[in-house]
């Protein structure tokens, strides 16, 4: 064997080795505990409660999950404590949702932890975050008799469905996105317990940092409609003030533009086009005449209109642009875009809204 063929023997046996090597250090996939749901709830500025979630594999098992709570003042140390009581080394690299209390958001300390998150390399930037009403221990505590495992429970709760009625999801890469964003406010979805049922009450709005308020559910519909989501699966509307007329629309498809003029005086003209099909309808209108549905759709885009310059008008007051309309505005600014300046616009905009509605395949309704 000449000296090349000798030295090229000896450099693959060592990287083989080495591989060996590492690959021991990995502990197998039974010693590992995959936390696959966390809750942080708020003891004081310094210190937290830290709740987590793991699918327990074994069938010999007691139960489908394994659920650990354990004080602390850093996510890694507390990562450390749970891992000495459940006898296994935990990973985050099967985490799915991290729920916080809204004590927790609205101390701002839910933004230091989602940013800290979004940058271990062990989390993905896909993982869905959540505000509950209450505790975040008791809700991952919780017993759910007709629920496989709460694992799998409150994981398929936040995933993208047609059907759902109301899906405000947010990841941890799009809430990041919006803190860095000078144009708009962040939003996640405000759970809340009730009856031993995980319920999507609407959206939790946070400004610098810090949970300010909440939206109702249909409130958080039109921030999604005006953001720029095309497809809903439910919409309902009550026309009239006594209650007598109302509409639910399916398959909701919308297309939403926003547009500012004039930084001075910011004038936001808002053009949304929507169009959906008519599965209840409650009222006096003939659904076999053509200008009944015509007098309807107009009643529904304005409406419509109407609960859009409200909600406008209230995110003024609370100085909170969960939206991001003036866009077009910081496409032609000279200079460095603030959140104060966003918030000075937001206070001075004047608002045209315009809505068109399309009902379609109107059947036999009441």
């Amino acid at each position: 064997m000449t000296v090349s063929r000798f030295i090229i023997a000896i450099s693959i046996l060592l990287v083989l080795s080495g591989c060996t090597t590492k690959q021991g250090l990995q502990p197998s996939l039974e010693n590992l505990g995959l936390i696959s749901v966390a809750g942080f709830d708020y003891i004081d500025n310094d210190n937290m409660r830290m709740t987590v979630i793991m699918p327990q594999p074994a069938l010999e098992a007691e139960k489908h999950t394994q659920v650990i709570t354990v004080n602390t003042d850093m996510l890694h140390k507390g990562l450390v404590d749970i891992s000495s009581r459940a006898d296994k080394t935990v990973s985050l690299k099967q985490l799915r949702v991290v729920l916080f209390s809204e004590e927790f958001a609205r101390q701002g300390q839910m933004k230091e932890m989602v940013e800290y998150l979004f940058k271990d390399a062990d989390v993905r930037s896909s993982v869905f975050v959540a505000i509950v009403k209450e505790s975040a221990e008791e809700m991952l505590r919780m017993e759910y008799p007709d629920k496989q495992n709460t694992s799998s429970y409150i994981n398929n709760l936040f995933q993208q469905r047609q059907y759902t009625f109301f899906s405000p999801f947010t990841t941890i890469h799009e809430f990041v996105y919006d803190e860095t964003d000078p144009i708009r406010d962040t939003i996640a979805p405000y759970v809340e317990l009730k009856d031993e049922v995980i319920h999507i009450e609407g959206l939790a709005m946070f400004s610098n940092g810090k949970m300010e308020t909440t939206f109702s559910k249909h409130e958080g519909k039109i921030i999604q409609i005006l953001r720029g989501r095309e497809k809903l699966s439910v919409f309902a509307l009550t026309l009239d003030d006594e209650g007598n007329e109302k509409v639910a629309l399916e398959f909701v498809k919308s297309k939403a533009k926003v547009k500012t003029e004039n930084i001075n005086s910011p004038k936001v003209i808002l053009n949304l086009k929507f169009e959906g099909t008519l599965s209840e309808y409650e009222g006096d209108k003939d659904l076999a005449n053509k200008k009944d549905i015509k007098n309807l759709e107009k009643e529904v885009s304005k409406k419509i209109e109407k609960e859009i310059r409200n909600l406008l008008e209230k995110c003024k007051e609370l100085e909170i642009e969960p939206i991001g309309m003036f866009e077009t505005l910081r496409m032609r600014y000279k200079g460095d875009w603030t959140t104060d300046l966003t918030k000075e616009l937001l206070e001075k905009a004047e608002f045209e809204i315009n809505v068109e509605t399309n009902l379609t395949s109107i059947g036999a309704l009441k």
